[in-house]
């Protein structure tokens, strides 16, 4: 009865390529699918990931914890990160993103053994929508039309299902799905899960939502066990029309990388309603037999297209479909993922401004397809850069990288010998940054506008010197100094909120903020804003309390205050109490240290 209920629903839909419908002797259709699968998680292989994380305003996120495998890295100063000689499920790999203020992020691929996988990770931002009290329960609206609906007495901490009592605070994000395959995905995965019966499926999305529920202090809640909430998630209105009246309902399973078909919701108007035992990632989505695709990408003269952007979408329909297998090429041009069966598909491959500059189409049946070299017509949007790279001695570089930012042609070259290459796809006379970076000597060059022509962009000869790319702390107390320098410490500076306090923490991070740190003060005054700044507190391992404060709020004077990314420097000098038994310390303060948001 499966088999037959999705062979009426791709051929009836027109989803599927009609030959690979045959008739049996009784004259009915019938589609030849796939081998079912379950996956197969404890067979595992040795594989790399790299990547840039950004915003939604497509801005890079630095000092991001990016989990891949069994290793665990943050992100640069440009969100980028690097994991090597990682353990990945061989079936599914992936990428886990930790950021404050944003929902965690993950996105699944297949990896390759001994090879690096190339993404792109955007994170979204949460949004409180609302607060129900824990022991009434109640319910709150998203703008979108999405809706959430918690029981009475139904929520517990997270972790230990102690009963909570008090505000809960609702964050939630409407993620929709008409938009995947034109802008980078925010949803996580890699549109793959497993039904009711642990198969593996590719699933076409209708809508989904983020939802987080946390307590007044911040601690993680859940639905208590044996209840359930109820759950509104908006159907975009391009979708509408083709959203059937009942829908599974998948939850995003971040242990596997997979979604994991759970209950099932009913269309009300324009949304999907159901019920939920707990909450993270849900989305109403139809699953379908699957095939893996894979193809290499090059220019017409056979260099491999790296990091470019590649969409699957299905033929005869807009990308904004609701189905969007979306992805990029690794350093050789390849790419490889899971698509639906027996269909007939477009791939594109997009340019960073997100138009198509070639389309492929083909279909699949009940094989893995193989595409095999794609040239096409790319025009206009193919881009070389090359130059060559010198260090403070006018030496050739050995050990450093060329990296572009802004709009959207986030690359990352390494450098050979002094020299650097790179081919891609841009958006005709974009305007990037490019820096030069030379790890031998922790010195880079100050960032310099390029406008990408197409086809050769020879930039020359650049130094990877006059700028220090390493922070530092130095705090000397009673005379005794002590002193924090990258890369042996990883240096932050960010912003906290306490209460109705924003203030910048200049923080090692060692450990918890405040808790176990070698190094860490707070100093309040506006950003972007030089010598205006004070600090009343010190946290460090020197003090027996741990924190030494002083009253009066102690001048400080910051000499550098740079954008995301960037540097803030300054210092200070004055005497500090002790907050274990009031002993007074002089203490003088120097830093220079990266700021991460």
């Amino acid at each position: 009865m499966k088999l037959k209920h999705y062979s009426l629903l791709f051929c009836v839909a027109g989803l599927l390529v009609v030959n690979a419908c045959r008739k049996d002797h009784g004259g009915e259709e019938q589609i030849v699918q796939p081998e079912l699968k379950k996956p197969d998680l404890t067979v595992k292989i040795t594989s790399s990931v790299a990547g840039f994380v950004t915003d939604e305003a497509d801005n890079p996120v630095p000092f991001a914890i990016v989990i891949a495998g069994d290793k665990q890295v943050k992100t640069d100063e440009f969100g980028y990160f690097k994991v090597t000689g990682a353990a990945f499920p061989k079936s599914a790999g992936s990428v886990k993103v930790e950021r404050s203020g944003h929902f965690d992020s993950y996105k699944t691929f297949i990896p390759q053994e001994n090879k690096e996988v190339f993404v792109r990770i955007k994170l979204l931002s949460k949004k409180e929508v609302g607060t129900v009290d824990a022991a009434a329960g109640g319910t709150v609206n998203t703008t979108e039309g999405g809706k959430i609906v918690l029981p009475a007495n139904g929520v517990v901490i997270a972790g230990s299902g102690v009963a909570y009592t008090g505000q809960v605070h609702v964050n939630a994000r409407w993620i929709n799905p008409a938009e995947e395959g034109t802008v980078q995905s925010q949803s996580p995965g890699d549109n793959r899960g497993t039904d009711s019966e642990g198969y593996l499926k590719a699933l076409r999305s209708y809508g989904a939502m983020a939802v987080e529920l946390r307590a007044a202090n911040g601690q993680l809640l859940q639905i208590a066990s044996g209840k359930t909430a109820s759950l509104t998630i908006p159907v975009p209105t391009a979708l509408s029309a083709q959203a059937p009246a009942t829908i599974s309902l998948w939850s995003f399973n971040d242990t596997t990388g997979l979604w994991k078909q759970e209950g099932t919701a009913t269309k009300t108007g324009n949304t999907y309603v159901g019920t939920v035992s707990h909450f993270s990632f849900w989305e109403g989505a139809e699953g379908g037999h699957l095939v893996n695709v894979k193809a290499k990408i090059t220019d017409a003269s056979a260099h491999p297209l790296a990091n470019v952007p590649v969409s699957i979408t299905f033929a005869g329909m807009p990308q904004n479909a609701g189905y969007s297998k979306f992805g990029y090429t690794d350093a050789d041009g390849n790419i490889s993922g899971a698509v639906f069966a027996n269909s007939s598909l477009v791939l594109d491959i997009l340019t960073t401004c997100a138009t198509s500059a070639y389309s492929h189409a083909f279909t699949t049946a009940a094989a893995d397809v193989d595409l095999g070299t794609l040239t096409g017509n790319l025009g206009q949007s193919v881009v070389t850069i090359s130059g060559s790279v010198t260090n403070c001695n006018s030496q050739p570089v050995t050990n450093g990288y060329v990296q572009t930012y802004d709009h959207g042609f986030y690359n990352r070259i390494n450098i050979s010998n002094g020299n650097f290459s790179f081919t891609g796809l841009a958006c005709t006379n974009t305007v990037v940054n490019v820096v030069a970076v030379d790890n031998g000597s922790y010195q880079q060059n100050t960032p310099q506008a390029v406008t990408l022509v197409p086809g050769a962009n020879n930039l020359g000869a650049l130094s990877a010197c006059g700028i220090n790319t390493m922070g530092f702390i130095t705090c000397t107390v009673d005379g005794v100094a002590t002193t924090l320098t990258e890369p042996a410490d990883t240096l932050a500076a960010y912003f906290i909120t306490a209460g109705q306090t924003t203030a910048t923490q200049i923080a090692t991070l060692s450990g918890k903020p405040n808790e176990e740190q070698k190094m860490a003060f707070l100093f309040d005054g506006p950003s972007e804003i030089a010598g205006t700044h004070t600090v009343s507190d010190v946290f460090s391992t020197v003090f027996p309390g741990g924190r030494a404060y002083w009253p009066v709020p102690i001048a400080v004077d910051i000499t550098e205050y740079g954008k995301i990314g960037g540097f803030i420097s300054g210092s200070f000098s004055s005497y500090m109490l002790d907050i274990s038994n009031n002993g007074v310390h002089m203490v003088n303060c120097s830093f220079r240290v990266r700021r991460y948001n």
